[in-house]
């Protein structure tokens, strides 16, 4: 219980709120952002993925390095308000590409890009196109994606879950 309490807490948020509004000014709540560093990380800024993704927002070393260039950033990913920035700006890009997927929908796709990579969720798309399902429905792509991920469609599915719940938490009340 106290570990759970300890994620949720308040020690980024000005971070967060700051670079949500930078770059996603009036799009999305700041509170989407908080909610998947807490579910890749806890909020821990020393946090190491099994795979080598590193920081409050577990990015990879080439993706932070990336949008720390493309962003004119420091790339320092154990710095908790630069992987913050980082991080968001990352999820832009993910959010970004998707135009033709509305409200939650859209969101559930950043998370999912954010996951599992931009690529795997076009080759999702591209599959449900061809079964003749909605292409801009989160469940559509949630379906494919075990034919392009294999076992990992299942963390991916999760993942946009457990977002999506720790938003719902963070935001009840407000």
């Amino acid at each position: 219980m106290g570990k759970r309490k300890q994620s949720i807490s308040n020690c980024y948020d000005d971070y967060f709120k700051t670079y949500s509004y930078l770059l996603f000014p009036g799009r999305i709540d700041w509170h989407w952002m908080k909610a998947i560093a807490v579910v890749e990380s806890s909020l821990d800024p020393e946090a190491i993925s099994p795979v080598g993704a590193i920081g409050v927002m577990q990015l990879m070393p080439e993706t932070s390095a990336e949008m720390a260039g493309k962003h004119h950033i420091e790339n320092a990913p154990y710095t908790p308000h630069l992987n913050i920035n980082l991080g968001i700006a990352y999820a832009r890009r993910c959010f970004n590409l998707w135009k033709k997927e509305k409200g939650i929908e859209r969101l559930r796709f950043m998370l999912g890009s954010y996951n599992a990579g931009p690529r795997n969720i076009i080759d999702a798309q591209t599959l449900v196109e061809t079964w003749g399902i909605p292409t801009d429905e989160w469940a559509s792509i949630a379906s494919a994606l075990p034919e392009i991920t294999g076992p990992f469609a299942k963390e991916t599915i999760v993942y946009v879950a457990r977002v999506e719940s720790i938003f719902n938490t963070l935001t009840r009340g407000n």
